[in-house]
């Protein structure tokens, strides 16, 4: 009888895959903001011991699991990104079978300030992985300004880079994302639509440079199903009047053919009107800040949203009334003034949302210390739960399961 390692490598690698690989890190779609994945647990669970014990097993083995950990690159310093350039040039001058950049179908950038010659780099590794379906940019930039305080400047991604993207991947790219300070230019971005057309999901923090003139193009973007603009998750202030963000969204409000697939929508309040009547039938979840001036008209335009999810606010919610909606995420951001929980729970709780199934309190940050107060817990989940609502934490366990106790609820975070 032969060993295990002996079966065929087919059967093989899935569960090499399964042991080296992170769930979902390769999807196209974004996680669903009700999932119990986060992004943070993708980077976090790798397990380096694993993987280096499966590299030693055989020849065979080895092959396989160094091409499924070049599947998801996180590029985090320029040593790194160095590295991975000449490996990936090497692998395809004298590579017998297939370079090991063709491996490569998710790409996350987390430089901080590269380099000139960083940059270069990236843009060999980018020419050497032809099926790349995610790509994330989170290159950050800080300067320090005369008064010698750190300030985020705004940064342009190379053309060079978006050339690289264009010429080898437009094919496969599902996913892109700007999420930090470095965006690309209207230009570079159009050239990416036109050519890209089988992106699902796109994520613009901003678009890099004022723009000269009203946008006349018309562009159709048969498969996004996901949009997100604002720099996400904080959707600040700045985010109200950008220009060329509300001008992307003009673009796109020609018609509703524009937009085919669309179905997710975040951001702080580049929703236009015109967009929202063009596009918010199709829309089944938002993401947004309960302050956002066009709350009401999201409302009333999307007939068929499924969830919503509002970032912690401080001002009031107002009152809602939708016929479909099922699923209210309530998401804190550590920026905001804390308003007590009380009476947000209180304003969904007499909203008109007959088809409301379930009220998510994700208990991070500013609202970590929620489950220290279980009588406040108790009392809401068994007000909710005699609607037949569910009322979960960030892992979507019921808050019934939280052990009961005497606790007062803090002022400034709770009122019961």
């Amino acid at each position: 009888m032969g060993t295990l390692r002996d079966l065929p490598v087919e059967l093989w690698r899935p569960i090499l895959a399964s042991l080296v690989g992170s769930p979902g890190v390769l999807s196209s779609d974004r996680q669903d903001p009700f999932s119990e994945v986060r992004d943070i647990v993708i980077f976090l669970n790798r397990d380096v011991k694993t993987h280096s014990a499966l590299l030693l097993v055989c020849k065979v083995w080895h092959n396989v699991v160094t091409e499924l950990t070049h599947e998801h690159l996180h590029l985090t310093s320029e040593v790194q990104v160095a590295l991975i350039a000449n490996r990936f040039e090497e692998s395809r001058r004298h590579s017998m079978r297939k370079p090991l950049g063709t491996c490569t179908r998710r790409i996350d950038l987390q430089l901080s300030n590269p380099s000139d010659q960083c940059l270069n780099a990236l843009v060999r590794i980018l020419w050497c992985t032809p099926n790349i379906e995610i790509l994330i940019n989170s290159n950050y930039y800080m300067a320090m300004n005369p008064t010698f305080h750190i300030t985020p400047p705004q940064a342009q991604t190379r053309t060079e880079i978006i050339d690289a993207l264009i010429g080898t991947c437009s094919r496969s790219l599902r996913r892109i994302e700007w999420t930090s300070n470095e965006y690309p230019s209207w230009s570079d971005l159009m050239r990416v639509l036109r050519t890209a057309t089988g992106i699902s999901s796109l994520t613009l923090a901003n678009i890099y440079g004022n723009l000269t003139e009203r946008p006349s193009q018309y562009i159709t973007l048969p498969n996004l199903k996901t949009l997100v603009l604002g720099d996400s998750p904080s959707f600040s202030h700045a985010s109200l009047g950008n220009v060329p963000l509300n001008a992307f969204l003009t673009m796109l409000s020609k018609s509703p053919e524009q937009l085919p697939s669309l179905q997710r929508l975040e951001g702080f309040s580049p929703f236009s009107p015109d967009f929202l009547r063009t596009h918010g039938s199709k829309v089944r979840i938002v993401r947004t800040v309960a302050f956002t001036p066009l709350l009401h008209e999201i409302i009333a335009t999307c007939p068929n949203l499924d969830t919503f999810v509002t970032i912690f606010p401080h001002h009031i919610l107002d009152l809602l009334s939708h016929p479909s909606l099922k699923r209210i995420g309530i998401f804190p951001h550590h920026a905001y003034i804390m308003k007590p929980l009380e009476d947000l729970l209180c304003q969904i709780n007499e909203s008109q949302l007959p088809k409301l199934t379930q009220v998510r309190i994700r208990n991070v940050g500013t609202l970590a210390n929620i489950t220290e107060h279980p009588s406040f817990l108790q009392k809401w989940w068994k007000r909710w739960d005699s609607r037949g609502v569910r009322f979960d934490d960030k892992d979507g366990q019921p808050f019934n399961l939280v052990p009961s106790g005497n606790n007062s609820v803090l002022d400034n975070v709770c009122r019961s």
